[in-house]
């Protein structure tokens, strides 16, 4: 019996092209191609053989650390049956059956359901608890930059009107010593009126959404709110989720310069993340709560958000027309075409004008719920 492959001495990275030779009385001998010459010798019952898995190589290895690698699969089976008594090997025999395959296949994909639902969720929020404020200051500082950059503008509020503000939340912001809490404002250009919390504690306000509030205290619910996503981490546990699962992805895939890009994108994918429902809701929860300990009403929150989504709702209807520049155009004008637009596609845009803001749940949902938290 002789077997094609390649001969690992164990002294040398460099294979070998070699024939594994098994007399009669089951002397095994390892051959060189090229010449013949012996390259090492030993009984077949003593030496060790790698299970077979597939198709892939198997090893026949030696006590003194050398190897021969074969793809010839049948022959190495034939040798070991006769030599060693062995009919298959625990992986072929378990990837050869079709009934337990197909049940590794299922719990395999219920493993790694139930990893991304609850594990990395889970694991992401402890993750995130445990990171120290530098870390928190380090992210926020380049995200903001990146948003200074392509979004956002000086505010254009006097500063009469934003230490008016800042008076106005200054009781919030006391409400949570614990949490390293400022205020600050933006143009938001293409944003819009929006809110956001940085992981450091910063929450920006734009100049948009200011001027859609009818009253600061309609601001105030909002700031509640974006200081319940500091307060639960929600930045760092969606970046942290959606990195591990990048990570398990690279991991698989094995491209290790996808591995070094999603680490060094992390601020730059702070920017673009949306918060989940689930993380909506426990921030609405933690505004509603906040609201009733401070004599607030509720409805302060969702008037602003119905007028928020009124104005997202707007600015796509435009959008769609690609005849109006929503940025040129004055509140009065957007309110007109808004209302022109929506008269013409009525049918289109039925239920729609409330819409669905394109960084939170269905609103008109989110607002009911928001009443009986």
């Amino acid at each position: 019996m002789a077997i094609c492959g390649r001969w690992y001495s164990g002294s040398s990275a460099q294979p070998t092209e070699a024939l594994l030779d098994v007399s009669e009385d089951g002397h095994l001998q390892i051959l060189a191609q090229a010449n013949g010459r012996v390259l090492a010798e030993e009984l077949a019952v003593t030496v060790a053989i790698s299970s077979r898995l597939g198709n892939t190589a198997r090893f026949v290895k030696f006590d003194s650390g050398a190897a021969f690698e074969t793809r010839d699969n049948d022959q190495v089976d034939q040798m070991q049956r006769q030599w060693q008594g062995a009919r298959k090997g625990l992986l072929h025999t378990l990837e050869s059956h079709l009934g337990l395959v197909a049940v590794a296949t299922v719990v395999v994909a219920v493993l790694v359901w139930g990893g991304a639902v609850w594990g990395v969720p889970a694991a992401s929020n402890a993750i995130a608890h445990q990171l120290p404020q530098n870390s928190l200051d380090t992210v926020a500082r380049e995200t903001l930059a990146i948003l200074d950059k392509t979004y956002f503008a000086p505010s254009e509020l006097s500063e009469a009107r934003r230490a008016e503000l800042q008076a106005h939340f200054a009781p919030v912001l006391a409400e949570f010593p614990e949490l390293p809490l400022k205020v600050t404002f933006r143009q938001g250009g293409d944003i819009g009126a929006n809110a956001f919390a940085l992981p450091d504690g910063t929450v920006i306000f734009t100049d948009e959404m200011v001027d859609l509030a009818q009253s600061d205290r309609e601001l105030v619910a909002v700031l509640a709110h974006e200081i319940g996503h500091v307060a639960l981490r929600h930045s760092m546990r969606a970046a942290i989720s959606n990195a591990t699962l990048g990570f398990i992805y690279v991991t698989v895939v094995g491209d290790s310069a996808a591995l070094s890009d999603l680490l060094i994108g992390l601020p730059v994918a702070l920017t673009t993340f949306s918060y989940s429902r689930d993380h909506e809701t426990e921030a609405d929860a933690f505004s509603a709560a906040y609201l009733d300990r401070a004599g607030i009403d509720r409805q302060r929150f969702i008037d602003l958000m119905q007028r928020l989504g009124e104005s997202a709702a707007c600015t796509r209807l435009i959008e769609q027309t690609e005849t109006y520049d929503p940025q040129l155009l004055s509140d009065e004008e957007r309110l007109q075409v808004c209302e022109e637009l929506a008269e013409q596609h009525s049918d289109e845009h039925e239920n729609k004008w409330l819409g669905y803001l394109s960084t939170h749940p269905e609103l008109e949902e989110r607002l009911e719920a928001f009443q009986t938290l």
